[in-house]
């Protein structure tokens, strides 16, 4: 991890486009040379946080999901800056669309729908628990297939998940504004159906995830 000066940070953002912000400042940069800068936010020097920081997570979960086979982005640089309090990536962009927006487009593609389930047991039969599961950081790649963006919340179980932890993985995303808005123009059960099929479990465990995941999704679209 490369510590930079003020002037060296300043050098790094110069003529980059603001992407994303929030209370605190900057969050994601467009370089000119197409390359992503995201800033983490550093709320205590002190922490163990800062002995393995987000933007170092950030970097390994990328390298281990490419391991296993996943599309997602390559980062080139971590770097901390203490002068903005701050330590960050420097990625190179994925192309792709992202799912939320594709997925709520007209006219709508159950297709991806579908393949969005099945991508999904796809990360969980490899022991891929990621949290921010949401569409908005699943992308369709332009040669087909599905690639991650954001991977810093993943983590890799040494056993494979159990049905329990398959759900809180669902549960995560069912509290997703994206996933909320997008089964309100697809049906859940083609969703659920299009996952187990995926993911070849057990009969007695798939019959028992379905009839809770049916239950967690009809809860979630009254709400």
């Amino acid at each position: 991890m490369h510590v930079l000066s003020r002037a060296a940070y300043d050098a790094l953002i110069d003529g980059a486009t603001m992407l994303r912000e929030d209370l605190h400042g900057p969050k994601v940069y467009l370089r000119p040379d197409g390359r992503i800068v995201k800033l983490f936010r550093v709320k205590r020097w002190w922490s163990s946080a800062m002995l393995y920081p987000y933007s170092l997570r950030f970097k390994h979960n990328a390298q281990r999901l490419q391991r296993r086979g996943f599309v997602c982005v390559s980062v080139d640089e971590t770097f901390v800056c203490p002068a903005i309090r701050r330590h960050g990536i420097v990625y190179r962009r994925l192309e792709g669309e992202p799912l939320d927006e594709r997925l709520l487009r007209v006219p709508a593609s159950d297709d991806d729908f579908r393949g969005y389930a099945a991508f999904i047991a796809r990360l969980h039969a490899q022991r891929v628990y990621f949290r921010s599961l949401h569409p908005g950081n699943v992308l369709r790649l332009p040669a087909g297939g599905y690639g991650l963006i954001d991977v810093g919340d993943v983590r890799f179980p040494w056993l494979p998940l159990s049905i329990e932890r398959r759900r809180r993985n669902f549960r995560h995303l069912l509290r997703s504004i994206e996933f909320h808005d997008i089964l309100q123009r697809y049906p859940a059960a083609a969703f659920i159906d299009a996952y187990l099929a995926a993911a070849q479990l057990p009969a007695a465990a798939g019959e028992r995830l379905a009839g809770q995941l049916r239950d967690d999704f009809r809860l979630a679209t009254v709400a």
